[in-house]
């Protein structure tokens, strides 16, 4: 948002008081007469409809200036329903529309003269800008601003209907979340509120369905095995149901990274089109930086695998090196270090907004991004992410998938594949205490939300990648076709439990292994007949449609499971 004065003498000593509100920053004339102090209201009803109460405190810093008329200006914010007062008193405010701004100006009635001495006014109006329903989840935006110096007091208030149902992030951290009827109420200060705007999302899940195709060929004279990656579940960020997987694998497993790859034979010369539909709940989290653990929490088989140099996350480049030693502060734990990296990406790299439009991008890693000068695309931003974290000591990781963005300018998408298929990039860290977090550089510095503390429900990912930089590929990139669409994903509006509920197949089968029997088990086999993966109370994952055996104790007659979210599932043995 944008306050901004002008000023023009009446007779000496009437100054006229001009405040424009836009969605970035702010600017002041050099010479302040005012000081402006703010509490804004913003009550949002069931249907999204958003209530603005606007109350500015002015106050004259002289004596020979007074403010006369208040104006407001609202970029991209379609208002409606506009009343006033100045000093207590009704005003008629003046509405004019000039192409995306509406201008609210107000004549301040029975004004105050005198230094020290306070005009008040008060608008309200009505918005349907300010919450918006992506499927089964609200989102709420209210842009940040740059709030002047002078300015003493900016309280905000957010009320949320309880209706709209359980918080699933909201950022920045309010000073005071409380519960007022059936309503949840959300304040802010200036302190708060000053470098970023308000973001958050309400709801359980976010469900959406899928249709993703992969094109394989074998150019071989000889049999080949040929592999995909399908969409993973990632513990607190997403479930994935697969309905349908045509033609079925010859084989499924779960990759050092958590991928589920499946595995097809190809006759030499021939190629095979698979198509893989389904549906997936997306969970939000978020983070408090302050509770992250030290560097010597971190696992020492995380460090020797995510903090390794990988063509594009050179972590051995000069350039690299040096800023990571200028960025890393031993006396603060992992996240807030990793943010750290965050905040140097969103100061130091500029997006280009161009990418999509001139075709397919090329990566360039993050020795090029940080060496020379230019525009960069998600995938240097993540790549510079992953290097100086690596480079810190930092286990990182790489995400390539599918991101619901529906503002080019705030939250852009640019890995453009052919027949206007598009991936988006971000990237994950580990912290001792968090597990691996997901953070969207890229996001965060282009819309100015914090996409470093929680990561929203428009982020579905198909591959994870950190073993290896180039590989698994992720969906959208098996194509032997250049005019076919190969993703389809889409907001729904239902998710069916029985589509996530594990089904697994436990068969006795004859036990070859003398040391087993030896120590009295029995070998079981274990098929996943189901449309989600499963993982066996002792930490064995079954992807969908895998196959393998265990070893349980003679007499064993149910073995337990759990799905991703932890809920416990048991099934017989049968012979």
């Amino acid at each position: 948002m944008r306050h901004r004065f002008t000023k023009t003498k009446l007779k000496y000593f009437f100054v006229l008081l001009m405040i424009s509100i836009t969605p970035l920053n702010i600017s002041y004339a050099q010479e302040e007469k005012f000081s402006i102090d703010y509490n804004l209201e913003y009550a949002v009803d069931e249907y999204g409809v958003t209530l603005i109460t606007h109350e500015a405190i002015i106050t004259n810093l002289q004596n020979d200036a007074i403010p006369t008329t208040y104006t407001f200006s609202a970029k991209n914010l379609k208002i409606f329903d506009v009343s006033a007062e100045t000093n207590g008193r009704e005003a008629k405010p003046k509405i004019d529309q000039k192409d995306d701004d509406t201008f609210i100006s107000v004549v301040i009635e029975n004004y105050a003269i005198g230094e020290g001495r306070q005009n008040k006014v008060s608008l309200s109006y009505k918005t349907r800008s300010i919450a918006s329903k992506s499927g089964k989840i609200w989102n709420i935006y209210i842009p940040r601003i740059q709030i002047p110096d002078t300015t003493t007091l900016y309280n905000v208030k957010l009320i949320i209907p309880e209706a709209f149902g359980p918080k699933i992030y909201l950022s920045p951290t309010p000073v005071i979340e409380k519960k007022e009827e059936e309503h949840w109420a959300y304040y802010f200060t200036k302190e708060t509120f000053k470098s970023t705007g308000i973001a958050a999302a309400f709801g359980e899940f976010q469900p959406v369905n899928y249709k993703l195709k992969y094109q394989l060929k074998n150019n071989s004279i000889l049999p080949s095995i040929k592999e995909i990656a399908l969409p993973p579940d990632i513990h607190e960020y997403q479930n994935v149901s697969y309905q349908s997987i045509e033609p079925k694998p010859n084989r499924t497993k779960i990759d050092g990274d958590g991928n589920v790859i499946a595995s097809y034979i190809l006759s030499p010369k021939k190629s095979i089109d698979i198509e893989v539909t389904g549906t997936a709940r997306l969970y939000g989290k978020q983070i408090n930086p302050d509770f992250g653990r030290d560097f010597s929490g971190i696992p020492q088989d995380l460090i020797k695998k995510y903090t390794a140099s990988k063509k594009y996350w050179e972590v051995n480049s000069p350039y690299i090196e040096e800023i990571s030693k200028e960025i890393k502060n031993e006396n603060i734990n992992v996240t807030r270090n990793a943010e750290k990296i965050y905040n140097f990406i969103s100061n130091n790299l500029t997006y280009d907004f161009d990418a999509v439009e001139n075709g397919l991008a090329q990566r360039m890693g993050a020795e090029i991004a940080l060496s020379q000068e230019g525009s960069w695309t998600c995938m240097e931003f993540t790549d510079v992410f992953i290097s100086i974290a690596r480079a810190m000591g930092i286990p990182s990781r790489e995400i390539n998938g599918y991101a619901f963005t529906f503002d080019d300018n705030d939250k852009p998408i640019s890995i453009n594949l052919d027949s206007g298929d598009y991936l988006h990039s971000w990237a994950e860290f580990y912290d001792p205490f968090y597990g691996w977090v997901q953070v969207d550089p890229t996001w965060g510095t282009t819309s100015g939300i914090d996409y470093f503390s929680k990561l929203d429900t428009n982020h579905f990912a198909f591959v994870v990648k950190g073993l290896n930089s180039e590989y698994p590929y992720s969906a959208g990139t098996y194509r032997l076709s250049e005019n076919e669409k190969l993703i389809e994903v889409a907001l729904s509006q239902t998710s069916t439990e029985e589509d996530f509920i594990p089904d697994l197949e436990f068969k006795k089968t004859f036990n070859f292994n003398l040391i087993e029997l030896i120590r009295g088990n029995i070998r079981v086999k274990v098929t996943n007949s189901g449309k989600v993966s499963a993982y066996i109370v002792d930490g064995k994952t079954i992807p969908v449609r895998g196959v393998t055996n265990i070893y349980v104790k003679k007499g064993t007659q149910e073995i337990f499971f759990k799905d991703l979210n932890g809920n416990k599932y048991s099934s017989s043995i049968t012979e």
